[in-house]
């Protein structure tokens, strides 16, 4: 169901923000590679809050006038910069959900781990497909209108995870549920701090999935304890 899908893609991803994309750089296009560029570099090097629409229009070879124009402000070009990782973002979720769920009928830890390694590689391929885009969501966009965009996604995990376990059967603290999966998503942010290139970053993340999955194993295995116990 069309309409379904994208309410889902629609609350992991605040898209309504960065949707004016779509009608941006309606005018003359030759000058649009230049002004990109030169975005990406200088929000590259200084974050949204110190980047300069002057210093962009500098380097481009054109006036601030020939971006606003095209971008009616710096949140707007920052935003149309990110968008192609966020339209992939919206089918990677969909994706993502969908294998979740196809397991939740399955033994839950066995399940868990099939789900958890199709994530982790749907990530990394999102992050590396669109490096210097995930960079600057993740570690350079403090001040713009998509600075909690990762938080929030964070946020629909938790929701979405506790969904699955419930429709496994399984009782667990939500609030411990949400600290443990918090720390997990987190691995993906220094994914794109410390690692540049993809095979690293598949082998980091290959021992955090080992990592992650043993306190997992753990954490049901002591939530099955206390249940016996009762």
């Amino acid at each position: 169901d069309f309409s379904a899908d994208m309410s889902y893609n629609y609350s992991v991803i605040n898209y309504s923000v960065i949707k004016n994309g779509e009608n941006m750089a309606l005018r003359n296009h030759s000058l649009d590679e230049k002004i990109t560029a030169s975005a990406m570099t200088e929000f590259s090097e200084k974050g949204y809050t110190g980047a300069s629409l002057r210093k962009i229009a500098e380097n481009a070879g054109v006036t601030v006038g020939a971006i606003q124009t095209r971008y009616k402000s710096k949140n707007e070009l920052f935003e149309a910069l990110i968008k192609p990782l966020l339209d992939d973002a919206l089918a990677m979720f969909k994706s993502v959900k969908a294998d979740y769920y196809s397991s939740a009928g399955e033994d839950i830890i066995s399940g868990l781990k099939t789900s958890m390694r199709h994530e982790s590689a749907a990530l990394i391929r999102l992050i590396f497909d669109h490096y210097d885009e995930a960079k600057l969501l993740m570690c350079k966009s403090s001040g713009s209108r998509l600075e909690s965009c990762i938080d929030e996604i964070g946020q629909r995990k938790i929701e979405e995870s506790a969904a699955y376990f419930r429709s496994s059967n399984c009782r667990v603290d939500e609030k411990l549920l949400g600290l443990l999966i918090s720390s997990q998503f987190g691995s993906y942010r220094r994914i794109v701090i410390e690692c540049t290139d993809r095979q690293s970053a598949e082998e980091y993340m290959d021992s955090l999935i080992t990592y992650h999955y043993g306190g997992w194993c753990a954490f049901f295995d002591s939530f099955g304890d206390s249940r016996e116990e009762k």
